[in-house]
């Protein structure tokens, strides 16, 4: 578990790091890659919730 929310805190720092690149550039590339990170962080939280729901099925 303490993978996973590795991988998410890295995933929000990553998320807050294009926003600021996009503020101060206006770049619009920025705001696709942001839009990626969402995908790939909505990716990951449906996994885990697999694998938690995996876990609790399993053990009982």
């Amino acid at each position: 578990m303490i993978i996973l929310r590795l991988v998410l805190m890295l995933l929000l720092i990553a998320m807050f790091v294009l926003l600021a690149a996009y503020v101060v550039t206006k770049n619009k590339k920025y705001l696709t890659y942001i839009l990626v990170v969402v995908k790939f962080l909505g990716l990951s939280l449906a996994a885990m919730f697999v694998l938690f729901l995996m876990s609790r099925v399993i053990r009982f």
